[in-house]
């Protein structure tokens, strides 16, 4: 895939738009880690692809004190701001954060868990989306655990249009003015959208079983599989 990035200013309030468009935002981390481990005390090298502005690695990290993680984004912005996340709160020695993609991590570091938390809907074909399911699955233990949180659904079904609707009423009611929660809206529907069966089906073929959905909001989806 080719370099991804963001604006610096789109960077800095990522963050803060999440919590507005995206409900439960800060909850959904909370709930991974309930999905991802059993005890609290438990260790585990856990790889988080697409880590974004960091709030997953330092939730992690926060809750989680024998936990080693990887965070790989390929936005220079955005690793700025991960990078300063975990420095403040003086995580550096559990957290990596490196610049690139899954395919530039050594295939012989595997991992007990991953995340992959907004990520499939900037990838605009299925071949591609398959291939980054596949890597994340050949760094991976038998056994572990991949949760995948997404936008997803039907367009041209009216159902869909009904929650789409629903959404941006939401995001008006979180605080974001008229005009930017359209553009939100807007900016999602030009991204790649998949039905329930099209991510089941592209996550048995890297690799992957036992999908449970466990979260659903308006037009967001997110699932827990295991690498077979």
């Amino acid at each position: 895939m080719g370099n991804i990035d963001f604006d610096p200013k789109k960077a800095a309030h990522y963050d803060d738009l999440a919590r507005k468009a995206v409900f439960g935002y800060e909850q959904l981390f909370k709930m991974l880690i309930a999905l991802l481990v059993e005890k609290q005390n438990e260790s585990a090298n856990v790889l988080v692809v697409g880590c974004g502005t960091g709030m997953e690695l330092t939730t992690f990290g926060n809750h989680m004190p024998n936990w080693q993680m990887t965070g790989v984004d390929p936005s220079e912005e955005m690793i700025k701001i991960s990078k300063t996340k975990v420095d403040d709160l003086e995580l550096s020695e559990r957290i990596k954060v490196l610049k690139g993609f899954v395919e530039d991590l050594p295939e012989e570091e595997k991992y007990d868990s991953a995340t992959l938390i907004f990520v499939l809907r900037f990838i605009s074909e299925e071949e591609q989306k398959l291939s980054l399911l596949k890597n994340i699955a050949m760094r991976l233990r038998s056994g572990a655990k991949l949760a995948i949180v997404d936008q997803y659904g039907d367009p041209r079904l009216d159902n869909f249009q009904f929650m789409s609707k629903a959404w941006r009423n939401f995001m008006k009611l979180s605080g974001l003015s008229s005009e930017l929660a359209i553009q939100i809206a807007i900016q999602a529907a030009e991204q790649s959208f998949f039905t329930e069966t099209e991510i089941q089906k592209l996550l048995y073929e890297a690799g992957f079983t036992k999908a449970n959905r466990f979260y659903n909001s308006f037009i967001h989806g997110g699932w827990i599989v295991q690498k077979k």
